[in-house]
């Protein structure tokens, strides 16, 4: 007990992000710790007889019209943008985008990005195995060009339009914004002026999860800051593009939530101000501030200053807490470090952002929707056109 006491210390210091935490812990404490890799071990037995983990999200049927409402052309306004428009799709993030631990079953997998699985880009299956953004916009029968496969970094040729990084922040949103349009200007698939594009930018966990450290660096302020300076550069150099920007989440209830003794652990390490109960007023009042920063930025029509580009803002995640089963948290929905989502929890999030994509801004639900069914264009209340909603439409 003593050696996991000396390891919470020196493994939380201010100095190293939390996915530098999260690297040596899984990577070198754990395997190399004898108690705590027989705890590990005795963890993924519980994990996977508990978690209920191989009853995976059950798939609505999708039963959409998916006829185009352009007599078979392209939309020529953003406010007109129509599912069966879009022909390139990326993705901007951290660890939650880049896909980690999705399909992990040991300490190894939780370090494997499953980019083909990701929630907004994912490429793998269809949408009969696998809920992503790209498998629900293929049903309308276009082509499309972005979408992640498999597994693999950044640059990596299944990453395709995935740009997120494990362990980034908002202030590397720019840098990934920088990198995203000389993708779209060089790739031979994309025709740059002409397709419509949809980016989901979805950034602020590891803000929040060092936020007790460094309350000036990861200020509201500078939060905004950050992704204001990425939008503006999608903004000034990228013709027909939707931007979907996704609320962050109140990580103190992921990252205090008892999943026994090497969650506990795990989030310690990783997450060590979310973990600590004391801090949860504090991290409610910055992922606060967070959200109202961003519903700020996008409301004051920054990005509405022609007919080609819009920045809509998707609130899934803002009320979203972890799922419950019989009075416990469904640990289902993470992956066996108690923290990333798995596929389960993926399948959730695609759903989600889908839905809110055609909710009216008024009538967007601020969490998951959880278990329910597909909306579909026109159909739902506040909204009665085939188009993704704007706050324009």
């Amino acid at each position: 007990m003593l050696f996991v006491v000396i390891c919470l210390f020196s493994l939380a210091g201010v100095q190293a992000g939390w996915y530098d935490r999260y690297v040596k812990f899984f990577n070198h404490t754990l395997p190399n710790n004898r108690t705590l890799l027989e705890k590990w071990q005795t963890h993924l037995k519980l994990w996977e007889e508990n978690s209920s983990r191989s009853k995976r999200y059950p798939i609505p049927n999708f039963d959409c019209h998916n006829t185009h409402p352009h007599n078979g052309h392209q939309s020529a306004n953003v406010h007109d943008l129509h599912p069966g428009d879009v022909r390139i799709i990326a993705a901007m993030g951290d660890s939650l985008t880049a896909g980690n631990g999705i399909l992990a079953t040991n300490i190894i997998g939780d370090f494997i990005e499953y980019r083909g699985q990701v929630w907004s880009i994912g490429g793998d299956g269809d949408l009969s195995t696998t809920i992503t953004l790209p498998n629900i916009l293929e049903k309308f029968g276009q082509f499309l060009w972005g979408q992640s496969y498999g597994t693999g970094g950044v640059g990596s040729s299944n990453s395709m339009l995935n740009y997120a990084h494990p362990g980034d922040v908002a202030e590397n949103m720019p840098a990934q914004a920088v990198a995203l349009v000389k993708r779209l200007k060089e790739d031979t698939h994309v025709r740059f002026n002409d397709d419509w594009k949809v980016v989901t930018l979805f950034i602020g966990g590891n803000d929040l999860c060092d936020y007790c450290h460094d309350q000036t660096r990861y200020s509201a302020a500078n939060y905004i800051r950050h992704i204001r300076d990425a939008l503006d550069i999608l903004h000034r150099e990228v013709p027909k593009m939707f931007v979907n920007l996704v609320e962050i989440f109140d990580i103190a209830p992921i990252a205090a939530m008892d999943g026994g003794f090497i969650c506990n652990l795990a989030h310690n390490v990783v997450c060590d101000c979310g973990h600590d109960k004391n801090n949860a007023g504090m991290l409610k009042a910055a992922s606060s501030a967070y959200q109202q920063e961003l519903r700020n930025l996008v409301l004051s029509g920054r990005y509405d200053t022609r007919n080609d580009f819009t920045v809509v803002l998707q609130p899934f995640f803002k009320n979203t807490e972890p799922p419950t089963l019989g009075g416990s948290i469904d640990l289902s929905f993470f992956s066996p470090d108690c923290f990333h989502f798995s596929a389960k929890g993926q399948s959730a999030a695609a759903l989600s952002l889908w839905n809110n994509m055609l909710e009216a801004p008024s009538y967007k639900k601020e969490e998951w929707h959880l278990y329910g069914d597909f909306h579909c264009p026109g159909t739902h209340a506040g909204h009665d056109h085939s188009f993704f909603t704007t706050y324009k439409n």
